[in-house]
């Protein structure tokens, strides 16, 4: 097993679903908390399989050395480090 560190910017909802864990340490969660706890959750993973995916295209891009293709996936990561929504990631771009 390999322990990747990944510097994520804290969003919103971290810190709404490290509220709501505690509370849900001292007393049952009402439906509705039950229910934001979850989409906080969802916007975690879908962060955290974003840094991945970025992460995976960064080690292709520095493989087989294409430095501009390397360069614009940190920009995204950056830019995802910042708080910022971008289009999807995906391979290389054609023009």
């Amino acid at each position: 097993m390999r322990l990747v560190v990944v510097c994520m910017g804290v969003m919103p909802y971290h810190a709404r679903m490290a509220e709501l864990w505690t509370l849900s340490k001292a007393r049952r969660l009402s439906d509705q908390e039950a229910i934001e706890l979850n989409h906080c959750m969802a916007a975690n993973a879908k962060l955290c399989w974003e840094y991945a995916q970025l992460q995976n295209l960064s080690y292709a891009a520095y493989a087989v050395g294409d430095m501009d293709w390397l360069h614009n996936i940190c920009a995204q990561i950056e830019a995802l480090d910042a708080g910022e929504t971008k289009k999807k990631p995906g391979p290389k771009a054609t023009d």
